[in-house]
């Protein structure tokens, strides 16, 4: 008795050098894509740099104490807001690179996903700017016990911008769960047994990507990625009992 092995409509045995030149062709289209944003939201960046700063820090001084300090903050910046523009286009080059390997029903399930997933990314952001930020750093405010705040541009402006893009980022793990669930890479037993390895590892690197010495920033973030990966597994589970 045979037994007829269904493949992807695309897929075909694959040399390394060759699945590595498919890479590099797509993440080269990406890193143009990035410099000319960058170029273009440079000239602005000033601008906006003070808008957010007014927002998230009103009635506070904007120090520097280095010559290139300001330009580097710049630069940083509109790479961080061209990072939140163009984050469909980076998730349509991943999908184009892993498509010749995906049934057409996990093409459909991952098309249908991606602009999901770009939501998701913009609350998390908009939440980490507008809502988290503001407050952690009202909050911080309390331990300097009286002293006049000497706050610079670049410490600042990147623990910001580390925020709200952690917290961005963390709400793509329930996405990132369901789309390897359903392509068969891990189940619910798999997210369970990993928790305590995710959970230590993004506090770890949430205290070392921000200045806040009260570890505000630190627990809300690894909060927020609590939420999303309990949800990822309650997710998984519901999936694999229709499957």
């Amino acid at each position: 008795m045979s037994v007829l092995i269904v493949k992807p409509p695309e897929d075909r045995e694959m040399p390394l050098q060759e699945h590595l030149a498919e890479l590099r062709k797509r993440l080269l289209r990406v890193f143009v894509v990035f410099v000319v944003g960058i170029a273009l939201t440079f000239r602005f960046s000033g601008d906006l740099l003070r808008v957010l700063w007014n927002y998230i820090l009103p009635n506070s001084k904007v120090y520097v104490v280095a010559p290139t300090e300001w330009f580097m903050v710049q630069l940083t910046f509109s790479f961080a807001f061209v990072l939140v523009v163009v984050y469909p286009y980076l998730a349509y080059e991943l999908y184009q690179f892993a498509k010749p390997g995906l049934y057409e029903n996990e093409r459909k399930f991952v098309k249908t996903f991606i602009p999901f997933s770009y939501a998701l990314f913009l609350v998390g952001v908009a939440l980490g700017i507008f809502v988290v930020v503001p407050r952690v750093f009202s909050v911080s405010m309390i331990f300097n016990l009286g002293a006049d705040p000497f706050l610079t541009a670049k410490k600042t402006i990147y623990s910001a911008l580390k925020i709200a893009l952690a917290i961005g980022l963390s709400f793509q793990i329930p996405v990132l769960a369901v789309i390897a669930v359903r392509i068969g890479l891990i189940d619910s037993r798999w997210l369970k047994g990993k928790r305590w390895i995710v959970y230590l590892a993004v506090f770890a690197l949430a205290t070392n990507v921000t200045f806040d010495v009260s570890g505000i920033s630190q627990l809300l973030i690894l909060a927020v990625v609590v939420v999303m990966y309990e949800l990822s597994i309650v997710i998984a589970k519901a999936m694999e009992k229709r499957i």
